[in-house]
């Protein structure tokens, strides 16, 4: 009966461990490592201050950080833990994106780990607009 129950752990322990391994290491190996929370670069010739504030479906604040970016310069942010996992993505974040306390452009997304909200700042395809914000899935 002693035998029997380890037996039965034994099975259970390794289905759990398939599982596991289908749900969230095959999808690595697959597509790749996450990608960054969001991306920013810059293509002025002038130094910027960008303000991000990414906020939940309750309005509470997850993020909220500024940076100086100079000529060319690109920054990214690495995304939490809690949306490396693919089943457990995150539905309706708003990403709010603030420009030299002038230019404000906000992006509502589900975070999933391979997508990535893209910023460009004075890029030149876009005359006239100094903040384009987009996404990326890969």
């Amino acid at each position: 009966m002693r035998s029997f129950r380890r037996s039965l752990m034994l099975w259970i322990s390794l289905m759990v461990l398939i599982l596991v391994s289908l749900f969230v290491v095959v999808p690595y190996i697959l597509v790749g490592p996450p990608t960054p929370l969001f991306y920013v670069r810059n293509h002025d010739v002038g130094v910027h201050e960008l303000r991000v504030e990414v906020c939940d479906l309750k309005n509470n604040s997850i993020l909220d950080k500024t940076y100086e970016l100079s000529a060319g310069e690109e920054i990214y942010y690495a995304k939490p833990f809690r949306f490396l996992v693919p089943e457990f993505e995150g539905e309706g974040y708003t990403f709010e994106f603030t420009l030299d306390n002038s230019f404000k452009e906000t992006h509502s997304t589900n975070i999933q780990p391979w997508n990535t909200v893209h910023v460009e700042l004075y890029s030149d395809y876009e005359e006239g607009q100094p903040l384009l914000v987009g996404e990326m899935t890969v």
